[in-house]
């Protein structure tokens, strides 16, 4: 490791208490505790493969902390068979065991309705007294989606009940129970959706968490905001808040209750005309962005695009950013458009100068005027910097500029000849006449040992031609990505295998290999294609490689003492708290690899305002990570603004991508793992744009 220093810094807001925010996951610091946590961690990785021994040996402990973390294990197996041996623990004698367990069993049936969870959850309803208990109860019934209108009404009815039940806010030690209502509302309403709508008796009770309040500037007004987002977050989404609501939202003190406001006159045009200039005003740059996209879908057909223009000018890069990207569609004042574009897109020779704003601009004048874009394109396409490039393969293949694309199709940086290959398949689905070797250029770009690339390559190659695509070729791409070894290029092997089954003309002997490979998905392709194409029975025998092994407890008291701070290039440090007792294996996976120099000039590729950052990537691609796949590690924890998350692609395929959570991104919840907390250097997050450098991470203690 790293030489590592000690850090001091202050527990973020959103920490409230260890029991607030982690529904008691947090626990004591015995060695026996950490032993516990460390067995049941390895049988859980195992995902029940090595037997559950150990968790359920954990059962009958005295502590409850262990108790908690054998009950919540159960549920990260998303096994409903276990629904019974969960609910034992619901009327556990420790409060937080009790919480927990409504956790596991919601998890149990993830992503499937379930009676049995849910009225097992309701049942204990009427017999709980603990606030945090009934909290866990409605955040977790809520989530379990319902199966039918009956199922529906009594998930509706139980959350109307659990408000009855809780104490009065002064009585709701930091407002636990309340959060916890207003998290299971909100999760209701997105599950009932396409057109699903809360009972009125339901209804009254968001109005009442939408008025909760606190002093200001401590940890109970942050909680209380949290549910005042909640409660709004709720009604947009079902389309239940009026215009004198909306009107309301915009008078609180916290900004992301007013940028609900935009989030509603957005998605419904709910007194648009009137919150949306409000917006574009506010103090706030958060609100001003989803203001811009709220005035963009309801006020621009008739105001035109003046404040899409004042916009490009805002302080904040972010608001400028994304009214640039608005700026795509043709506006009634064309002229002022195209003007204010070309102003924006400034000199691009300068590999210092901030690259983003220009690019962007770029790009939406091609999109209105490509005349007016021809002569910057050739400069951009020249830059130092490759996601400037990468910006100007997309420009090229807006203007359908052939002659930028094939140069950009042959540049040493994957992501740009990856945009370059798209930009001339769509200049071909315009019509326009490919370059006579379109083919070869599609076929080059299977010796890259970068999996976005190869995919997008092999997909053009195989839409182009067919049968006559080199089945050579795409053999001899699949080998070499199959000898690394590396779960996480499972999608590239799942698009190679499938381009050779549409191309055919394999032989039996080209596949037969991959019965056995070490990903079960790619011997099951393979097996089926064989099937297939012989019309005899081929069985996929999967060999796995060895798991990676799990934290032992001496390694869990370090990782609960440690932080990995990220040094930004030119903005300043990101400090991250690791949170062990969430995710064990996935807090050791980041510190090792941050010990390691593994992030170590390595990017943030993907920044969406009011959403995420994410990055970590060795190509800066979604498809680009480290090598074997990590378990989700799915606990009770929210994804509240500046909790750090498990970047994947379907459960259990953790590939060390990170991402940062730029507000609370609730819809998140029990479907990615949170593993840390940015502690210090949330400024510094808001700062980042695409490319942003993490010069370098080290792991500190703390």
């Amino acid at each position: 490791m790293r030489t590592s220093s000690t850090l001091a810094f202050a527990a973020p807001a959103s920490a409230l208490t260890c029991v607030a925010l982690t529904l008691f996951a947090c626990g004591d610091a015995t060695g026996g505790l950490h032993t516990a946590h460390a067995e049941i961690v390895a049988e859980e990785d195992a995902r029940g493969n090595s037997g559950l021994d150990r968790i359920g040996h954990h059962f009958a402990s005295d502590d409850p902390a262990v108790r908690r973390l054998a009950v919540r294990a159960l549920g990260r197996l998303e096994d409903p068979g276990q629904l019974e041996r969960i609910g034992e623990f619901l009327d556990d004698d420790d409060v937080s065991v009790r919480a927990t367990a409504a956790a596991a069993m919601a998890q149990a049936v993830f992503g499937a309705p379930s009676e049995a969870a849910a009225r097992a959850l309701a049942a204990r309803i009427d017999v709980e007294t603990d606030p945090a208990v009934l909290g866990s109860l409605a955040t977790n019934l809520g989530r379990i989606a319902p199966g039918s209108p009956a199922a529906r009404a009594e998930t509706d009815a139980a959350l109307v009940r659990v408000a009855a039940r809780l104490p009065s806010p002064a009585d709701d030690r930091g407002l636990i129970g309340h959060v916890g209502l207003a998290r299971g509302i909100d999760a209701f309403a997105r599950s009932i959706q396409p057109n699903g709508r809360l009972s009125a008796e339901l209804v009254a009770v968001v109005g009442s968490l939408g008025s909760l309040g606190a002093p200001a500037g401590g940890v109970a007004a942050t909680v209380a905001a949290r549910a005042r987002r909640l409660a709004a977050a709720a009604l947009v989404t079902t389309g239940q808040i009026d215009a004198d609501a909306v009107r309301a939202l915009l008078q609180d003190s916290d900004w992301d209750v007013r940028r609900q406001a935009m989030i509603a006159a957005g998605r419904h045009g709910t007194a648009a005309a009137e919150v949306v200039p409000a917006g574009l005003a506010d103090p706030h740059w958060r609100v001003r962005v989803d203001a811009l996209a709220a005035f963009d879908r309801w006020l621009r057909p008739e105001a035109g695009c003046a404040a899409i223009v004042a916009a490009m000018d805002d302080p904040n890069p972010h608001v400028a950013a994304t009214a640039i990207g608005l700026a795509v569609r043709p506006c009634p004042d064309r002229a002022a458009q195209v003007a204010a574009l070309q102003a924006r897109i400034g000199v691009m020779d300068d590999p210092d100068a901030d690259w983003r704003a220009p690019a962007r601009a770029l790009y939406a004048l091609a999109a209105i005027a490509p005349e007016a874009a021809a002569e910057d394109l050739a400069r951009l396409a020249s830059h130092a910097n490759p996601f400037v490039r990468a910006w100007a393969a997309r420009t090229a293949g807006v203007t359908g500029d052939q002659g930028t694309l094939t140069q950009l199709a042959t540049d040493p940086t994957p992501n740009v000849r990856e945009a370059a290959l798209r930009g001339l398949a769509a200049a071909a689905e315009a019509g326009a006449e490919p370059p006579p070797d379109l083919t070869d250029i599609y076929t080059a770009q299977l010796e890259a040992n970068d999996p976005q690339l190869v995919m997008t390559a092999t997909r053009l190659l195989v839409d182009r031609a067919g049968a006559d695509a080199p089945l050579p070729q795409l053999l001899a791409a699949l080998a070499r990505f199959s000898a690394t070894q590396r779960e996480t290029e499972r999608d590239v092997r799942v698009a190679l295998l499938d381009g050779i089954g549409a191309v055919g003309g394999f032989s039996r002997d080209d596949l037969v290999p991959y019965l056995t490979d070490f990903d079960p998905v790619i011997a099951q392709r393979a097996a089926a294609l064989l099937t297939e194409s012989t019309g005899e029975a081929h069985q996929a025998t999967p060999q796995p490689l060895p798991r990676t092994p799990t934290p032992t407890a001496t390694r869990l008291r370090e990782l609960e003492r440690s932080a990995v701070v990220l040094h930004m290039a030119g903005l300043g440090d990101i400090v991250i708290a690791l949170r062990p007792n969430q995710a064990a294996t996935n807090a050791d996976r980041f510190a090792r690899l941050a010990a390691e120099g593994h992030f170590d000039g390595l990017t943030f590729h993907r920044v969406e305002p009011n959403f995420v950052i994410q990055g970590g990537s060795p190509n800066a691609n979604e498809y680009s990570g480290d090598g074997p796949y990590s378990r989700d590690e799915i606990s009770g924890a929210a994804h509240w603004r500046g909790t750090v998350g498990l970047s994947t692609r379907g459960r259990d395929t953790g590939d060390a991508q990170i991402f940062i959570n730029l507000v609370d991104n609730l819809r998140l919840d029990f479907n990615y793992t949170i593993y840390g907390e940015v502690v210090e250097g949330m400024e510094v997050v808001d700062a980042v744009q695409e490319g942003a450098v993490i010069q370098s991470a080290e792991v500190v203690s703390r």
